[in-house]
């Protein structure tokens, strides 16, 4: 017998929320071109995100994203539909990755093997990030900045784009140490799955978000709370503010889940 289809937040269950968008693509274009030179900026628009820098400031609209990710479908009752999927108008609506692809226009594939940089195989952390064990965006955008050598100027600022445009993050976060090993053969950096490595991150970051933030206002309330704690800002289950943590670059958000798994295994 074939389970009927379900909202994963059913009708009566709505709440209000906030839907925030991390990818920092306006202040990233605009440092990508004030740091490049002519010929630099040649080479990066012939590249796999060369046609991305003609992204001209997105609306992001909280309200709407909102009320579709309440319209979340429930994958256990929906298995046979592929892509991520919504319940609209008692139909229901899909996000595959093939169309993902056409909106993007980035490549999907298999993910390669990239080994962990370390001061002996990867030259560019050795030479902007020595000893340190991990990067933030911060630290990332600061060398990409202060970098005089301009092939590393170039290398750095693909992974710039990378982790700043598509992955989109607070700036605070680690980005994956591998995307420095992988930029020093360009070649190699532009053939990568982009596309499907912002894919797979888009599904598990909304189902992420929405349960977060479903069992933070459903979930059961300590009776020791003060009205003065009642009033400080919400958080999710990650501690941070209670806006979704969406990434978004166009129309959807980007970054894979399928990295941190290989990277556990």
């Amino acid at each position: 017998m074939v389970s009927p289809i379900k909202l994963m937040i059913g009708g009566e269950e709505k709440f209000q929320g906030k839907a925030l968008a991390l990818s920092h693509t306006k202040s990233a274009i605009s440092t990508i071109k004030e740091k490049f030179s002519e010929q630099q900026l040649r080479t990066f628009e012939q590249s796999c995100f060369g046609h991305l820098l003609l992204i001209e400031d997105l609306k992001w609209t909280s309200p709407i994203v909102h009320g579709l990710l309440l319209r979340k479908a429930d994958p256990k009752t929906v298995s046979q539909v592929n892509g991520i999927k919504f319940i609209v108008g008692n139909k229901v609506i899909q996000f595959t990755p093939q169309q993902f692809c056409v909106v993007t226009g980035l490549r999907f594939g298999n993910l390669p093997f990239i080994p962990i940089p370390n001061n002996d195989n990867c030259s560019l952390k050795r030479k902007y990030f020595g000893n340190n064990k991990t990067v933030s965006l911060l630290e990332l955008e600061k060398a990409f900045r202060d970098c005089a050598d301009a092939d590393d100027a170039l290398k750095l600022g693909f992974v710039y784009f990378a982790v700043f445009v598509l992955l989109g993050s607070e700036k605070h976060v680690h980005i994956d140490m591998r995307y420095l090993k992988l930029a020093e053969d360009l070649e190699d950096f532009g053939k990568y799955p982009w596309g499907a490595v912002s894919y797979a991150k888009t599904n598990a970051s909304l189902l992420r978000a929405l349960c977060a933030d479903y069992q933070r206002v459903k979930g059961p309330k300590k009776a020791s709370k003060t009205k003065k704690s009642e009033k400080q800002v919400k958080t999710t289950a990650t501690g941070r503010p209670r806006e979704y943590h969406l990434k978004v670059m166009g129309s959807k958000t980007v970054m894979g889940e399928r990295e941190r798994e290989r990277e556990r295994n």
